[in-house]
């Protein structure tokens, strides 16, 4: 299923969280790089066969990976969720994130499960923002690559409590201009 999915869309590169599944390679046309951690769960980041990763770095977790494609880095996370891992979670951006972003490259996508939020629009209940993903987001000068209308939120995760945009993909400042230059 996942792999009829890839080929109708014609996508060719996509991140996966919570994988609980380390073999990927029934997708027929598509290569898988894994990362499983020791609780069984991981992150994957999948591309067309015809796109050849590099320089591939995983975390011990299993919660991120991390690739070059045609120079540009590709950082996939899925960082500890709840209000009881708030701790783990900031900790997460502080120690283990910077060892997939060791060398970053002038080009970069970081996309996945962030399970924090930078802005009050992110979110219809709990504010549960991250000090540590704003200072990478700021520091890394990264773009949201979101183009909602800041008045109406859209949210990735629903509770009884409320909604949250906690799935996103950033990319460098240097990247987003490439990308709107190729729009227009």
């Amino acid at each position: 299923m996942l792999g009829d999915f890839l080929r109708r869309q014609e996508i060719d590169v996509m991140f996966l969280q919570e994988v609980t599944q380390p073999n990927l390679d029934t997708l027929r046309g598509y290569v898988a790089q894994n990362n499983t951690g020791t609780n069984g769960r991981g992150t994957a980041i999948v591309t067309s066969e015809n796109k050849l990763l590099t320089n591939v770095v995983r975390i011990p977790s299993g919660r991120g990976i991390a690739a070059e494609l045609q120079g540009v880095w590709l950082v996939n996370i899925y960082a500890p969720s709840g209000a009881e891992k708030k701790i783990e979670r900031e900790a997460f951006f502080n120690i283990d994130l910077p060892l997939l972003l060791k060398d970053i490259l002038t080009t970069m996508i970081l996309g996945g499960d962030l399970n924090g939020v930078l802005a009050k629009t992110d979110c219809t209940g709990h504010f549960n923002f991250s000090r540590a993903l704003n200072v990478l987001v700021k520091g890394s000068d990264l773009v949201d690559m979101w183009e909602a209308a800041p008045e109406r939120g859209v949210y990735t995760h629903y509770t009884r409590q409320g909604a949250s945009r906690l799935d996103r993909i950033y990319v460098t400042w240097k990247l987003s201009k490439k990308s709107v230059a190729r729009r227009r």
